[in-house]
C-alpha cells in the first residue's frame, strides 16, 4: 500500500469511528448539537447573525453508513456559518487596499502567501470579509474543496471565489477539515459540485454537506491521532520518492557505468597470452601506409603524440592510448540546397541519412533523396559497420552515434559524419567507446552565441584519444556489454509497465490479518532502509504486533 492510499485509510477509519476507541463518559454528539443550536438562537436574537434557511432533513438514504455510539450525522450549515469573499471590482470598491487570499493561495493544509494581491474594502466590510485565526477557508472554484485553517493572527481578507467557515463550536474546525479531505480524495465531495464543465462548490451545497459528527473530546482525540499519522505518511511519502528517484537514476546511469567499466579495462578480465594493442595499432598504421602507397586514400598528417596531461586514466597492461583518426577514418557528409531533398524516391536521387537517422537505432524514416550528382567520393557511401554521428546539431545531440548495419546504397548529409573503424577492429567496441565519450560529455563543444547549434569539425575527431584493448578482449568486452545492455532494456521495460489495480477502492482499515503482512511489506522494509523507529512503532500499534525488526 503506497503512502496515498495509507493515508486514505487512516482517514476513512477517522471519519467512521474506527480510529480511537469511543469512551462512553464522552458527552454524546447530539448534546454538542443542542448547545450549539441554542447558541445560534441566541445570537439571531442579538442580531448578530441571520436567521437560517431550513437545510433538508436527513434521510435513510442520505446516510452511507452507521456510526458509533454517540456520534450523529450532521449538515454543516447546523454547526457552523459560512460565506463567500467580497467581489473583486476595482471600480465600485471603496476604502483602504488590503492584502486578501484567492484561489491561487490555498492549498490542502496550507497557504502560499508568496503572491498576495490588494483590494479596496471600506471599514464597514470589515466583519464580513476578515479572516479571523481558526476560520476554515475552502476552494469555491479551482479545485473545489481545496482548504486550509487560518492559524495566524494577522489581517486578512477574503475574495468571492473562496468560502469562510466558522464554526459555533471552534475546536470542531480541524476534525471537519480531516473529513473534508478524506471526502475529496475518496471522491464523495464531486457530488455536492455544480457545473459539467467549470466545476464549484456553491455555498447552498455546502451548507447541506452531509458529515458525520463524533462527541467533541473524541474530535480531539481523533484529530491528535490523525495528526500524528499524517507526519509518517509524509515520512513514508518521503521513502517512496526516494526511491522512485533511485529507480530513475539506476535506469539512467547504470548503462553508463556499464560503458565507463568497458572502456577502463574493468568489465572483463585481461588475458596476459592476447597480443598487446600496440602491435596492433602497428598493423593499422603499416596497412593504412600501404593504401596510401597504392593511391587508394589520401595519405594522412602525423598526428600529435599523446602527452600525460590528456590522459584521463590508467590503463591495464597490453592497452594503449591512441587518437581516434589513427585507428579510423573519418568523412563528412555530402552538402546540397534543401531545395532538392524529396521525402519520397525521384528518378535521379540517392537514399541520404539525417540528423533525425541517428537514434539508439538506425531511423531509416528520417532518411530523405538527393540527386546523386552531390556525392564527391566514394567514402560519402555508408559501408556496413559505419559509425554515423551527428556532428553539427543541438548542444545535447551533438556527438550521438548509432551503427549502420545495411548494404543498401546510400549516402549521408553534412550535418553528419561516419567514423569507419580499420578493418583490423571490432566495430562494435569503437561504437561503444563514442557512446561511452557522448555520455561523458566529450563532445560537449562550445556553440555560436546567437543559436543553440554546435559543431564537431574533423580535427577534432582525429585527435580525440580513446583507450584500445587487445582485439580478443574488445571482442570479449563487446559480448559482455551487449548482454548487460539488454538487461538493462529489460528492467527498464519492466519499470515502465504501468499496473492495473485489481481494486479501485480503497482497502478497509484495519486490515484484515493477511493484508497487514502485505501492507507492512510495503509501507516498511520494502520502501526504504531508512524509516525511522517512530514509524514502525506506529505500525505496530495500528496494525499489531506483527512486525519484524
Amino acid at each position: 500500500m503506497k503512502a496515498a492510499q495509507l493515508r486514505q485509510s487512516i482517514l476513512q477509519a477517522a471519519v467512521q469511528g474506527k480510529l480511537v476507541p469511543q469512551n462512553p463518559h464522552d458527552e454524546p454528539a447530539d448534546k454538542l448539537l443542542e448547545r450549539i443550536r441554542t447558541k445560534k438562537v441566541r445570537l439571531v436574537k442579538e442580531g448578530k447573525i441571520k436567521k437560517d434557511k431550513p437545510l433538508p432533513p436527513i434521510t435513510e438514504d442520505d446516510v452511507p453508513y452507521d456510526l458509533p455510539d454517540g456520534w450523529v450525522w450532521c449538515r454543516l450549515g447546523t454547526v457552523a456559518i459560512h460565506c463567500l469573499g467580497k467581489m473583486l471590482d476595482q471600480q465600485k470598491n471603496i476604502g483602504i487596499e488590503q492584502h486578501y487570499l484567492r484561489n491561487l493561495n490555498v492549498q490542502w493544509f496550507r497557504f502560499d502567501l508568496s503572491d498576495l494581491k490588494k483590494m479596496k474594502i471600506d471599514q464597514s466590510e470589515h466583519e464580513r470579509y476578515l479572516v479571523k485565526k481558526g476560520d476554515l477557508i475552502i476552494c469555491e472554484g479551482g479545485y473545489p474543496g481545496t482548504s486550509a485553517i487560518w492559524d495566524s493572527d494577522n489581517s486578512i481578507f477574503l475574495q468571492k471565489a473562496l468560502h469562510r467557515v466558522r464554526f459555533f463550536a471552534p475546536d470542531m474546525n480541524r476534525f471537519f477539515h480531516y473529513v473534508l479531505y478524506y471526502s475529496s480524495l475518496s471522491g464523495e465531495l464531486s457530488q455536492y459540485f455544480t457545473g459539467s464543465g467549470i466545476q464549484h462548490f456553491t455555498g447552498q451545497s455546502l451548507g447541506k454537506f452531509l458529515f458525520p459528527l463524533p462527541p467533541l473530546a473524541e474530535q480531539q482525540r481523533i484529530v491528535a491521532k490523525v495528526d500524528e499519522l499524517m507526519a509518517l505518511c509524509d515520512e513514508l511519502e518521503a521513502a517512496e520518492k526516494e526511491l522512485d528517484k533511485l529507480e530513475a537514476d539506476f535506469a539512467e546511469y547504470l548503462p553508463k557505468s556499464i560503458l565507463q567499466a568497458a572502456v577502463q579495462g574493468k568489465l572483463v578480465p585481461q588475458n596476459v597470452h592476447d597480443e598487446p594493442a600496440s602491435e596492433l595499432l602497428k598493423c593499422i598504421q603499416q596497412e593504412k601506409a600501404r593504401l596510401a602507397k597504392e593511391g587508394k586514400i589520401k595519405k594522412e598528417k602525423p598526428l600529435p603524440p599523446i602527452t600525460k596531461d590528456e590522459i584521463p586514466y590508467d590503463l591495464p597492461d597490453g592497452w594503449v592510448w591512441c587518437r581516434l583518426g589513427e585507428a579510423h577514418s573519418i568523412c563528412r557528409g555530402i552538402t546540397f540546397p534543401a531545395t532538392v531533398k524529396h521525402k519520397t524516391f525521384v528518378e535521379g536521387t540517392i537514399c541520404c541519412a539525417t540528423t533525425g537517422s541517428v537514434q539508439k537505432e538506425y531511423n531509416p524514416n528520417a532518411d530523405v533523396f538527393v540527386p546523386e550528382q552531390y556525392v564527391k567520393n566514394e567514402n560519402q557511401w555508408l559501408q556496413r559497420n559505419d559509425i554515423i554521428m551527428s556532428t553539427a546539431n543541438s548542444r545535447e545531440l551533438v556527438g550521438k552515434t548509432c551503427m549502420w548495419k545495411g548494404t543498401e546504397k546510400k549516402t549521408f548529409g553534412g550535418f553528419l559524419t561516419v567514423i569507419r573503424p580499420e578493418a583490423e577492429l571490432n566495430p562494435m567496441y569503437s561504437y561503444y567507446v563514442l557512446q561511452h565519450l557522448w555520455a561523458d560529455g566529450a563532445f560537449n563543444v562550445s556553440s555560436t552565441q546567437t543559436t543553440n547549434i554546435a559543431n564537431i569539425n574533423n580535427e577534432i575527431l582525429m585527435n580525440t584519444i580513446m583507450p584500445l584493448p587487445p582485439l580478443s578482449e574488445q571482442q570479449c568486452i563487446v559480448a559482455k556489454v551487449d548482454e548487460l545492455m539488454a538487461l538493462c532494456d529489460e528492467l527498464k521495460a519492466a519499470r515502465d509497465v504501468s499496473i492495473k489495480p485489481v481494486v479501485s477502492n480503497v482497502v478497509p482499515f484495519p486490515q484484515t490479518e493477511n493484508d497487514d503482512e502485505e501492507l507492512l511489506m510495503v509501507a516498511q522494509g520494502e520502501v526504504s532502509g531508512k524509516l525511522s523507529k517512530e514509524l514502525k512503532q506506529a505500525q505496530e500499534d495500528l496494525f499489531g504486533d506483527g512486525v519484524d525488526e
